[in-house]
């Protein structure tokens, strides 16, 4: 029975999710689907998303304004202690190859889907990276920051 018990723990533990990963808001307006966030490396560590330097970091992010939106913008960034730096995205007009059409319908479904080029210059450390999707007037629209330790 407790090696039943044991086996059922380590099995859901290793079933993590972006919400297990607490992935937090900081500030949206619009409703985010946290179950439904999925991060790239971030299914086999509980703490941390892996993001291996050399590589895209994959972000697949739902997500309802209750407002029509005209425009959408992202922005990431790490926070290091009290150090923030930002990331450049290849594409920073998220109404463009992200999966969102705009102008954004109210009360209707989105996901932003992004890729965000790793790369091989930044150091392995531990990071607290900062998604934001601002809409035309500058407005958090959906922010959201999570763990991820950068690695070779």
């Amino acid at each position: 029975m407790k090696v039943c018990l044991a086996l059922i723990l380590l099995a859901s533990a290793a079933a993590t999710s972006a919400a297990d990963l607490k992935v937090q808001s900081c500030g949206s307006s619009a409703t985010v689907n946290v179950n439904g966030i999925k991060i790239t490396g971030c299914d086999k560590n509980p703490r941390n998303c892996i993001f291996k330097k050399g590589q895209n970091a994959n972000m697949s992010l739902p997500f309802t304004s209750s407002t029509q939106i005209q425009a959408v913008h992202a922005k990431v960034s790490g926070h290091l202690g009290p150090l923030t730096v930002p990331f450049s995205l290849p594409q920073p007009n998220a109404c463009i190859n992200s999966g969102l059409v705009c102008p954004l319908q109210a009360d209707q479904p989105n996901v932003y889907v992004a890729s965000l080029p790793v790369k091989r210059i930044y150091p392995s450390v531990r990071v607290i990276v900062q998604w934001e999707l601002l809409d035309e007037h500058d407005n958090k629209l959906v922010c959201i920051k999570f763990p991820v330790q950068l690695q070779n």
